[in-house]
């Protein structure tokens, strides 16, 4: 957040500072005009935080460790995506009617602070995280179970080769598709060499004709 032009970190300690609740703010830098009702830190334990049922609201990039956090605790998120697997995963959760996503380069205080307190105070957003959160935990074991399950499959199996991809037995230039892309490039150069040939001869023989009828015409 440092890094960002000053009115964009203006935005969010002007909106932040009229929601009622108390902020939890990451921030690697020591912040100027902070509001009361933040309190910063380089790092927090995110995951106890979320988990804490009085947690109304998460803002982040849209990270997948934070989305899984968040869906874990069904806390609605306020996204701002910036690139790799963010947008999508934010729009994930828009989807599943439990965020809102916004453009970190073009915020401006007032739709800031009209989303954050529409997450906090629409019992919809807090309904469909529970909502989302209850379907991801209904599994038949819990992802720690599933690790351990994996991991001694693995060892009982000598190392499993049969789930290893083929991919991995691949010469480097079929791996990065240099056999296929070499054979489209001739196909491509035959058919621009075999365009060029027959315009070449359409050519010839229109020239041969022009030339032909030119003095019977005269």
């Amino acid at each position: 957040m440092s890094t960002l032009p000053d009115h964009i970190q203006s935005a969010f300690k002007e909106a932040l500072a009229e929601v009622p609740q108390r902020v939890l703010w990451k921030c690697e830098e020591e912040m100027k005009d902070k509001p009361i009702n933040v309190m910063t830190s380089k790092w927090f334990p995110q995951r106890d935080i979320l988990m804490h049922p009085n947690v109304k609201l998460f803002i982040s990039h849209g990270g997948i460790s934070g989305v899984y956090e968040a869906v874990d605790a069904g806390v609605p998120v306020l996204g701002f995506p910036l690139f790799y697997d963010q947008p999508r995963n934010i729009d994930n959760l828009v989807e599943a009617g439990m965020g809102i996503s916004m453009d970190l380069l073009t915020v401006q205080k007032d739709e800031l602070l009209k989303n954050i307190l529409e997450l906090i105070n629409n019992e919809k957003y807090v309904k469909n995280a529970k909502m989302t959160s209850e379907r991801f935990k209904d599994r038949p074991i819990s992802p720690a179970e599933l690790v351990v399950y994996w991991t001694e499959y693995v060892i009982r199996h000598k190392g499993a080769p049969h789930l290893k991809s083929h991919a991995l037995n691949l010469a480097w230039y079929q791996y990065y598709l240099l056999d296929v892309i070499v054979v489209i490039l001739i196909f491509i150069s035959l058919v621009i060499f075999i365009t060029y040939k027959v315009f070449k001869i359409i050519f010839y023989y229109f020239l041969k004709y022009s030339r032909m009828i030119k003095p019977k015409l005269e």
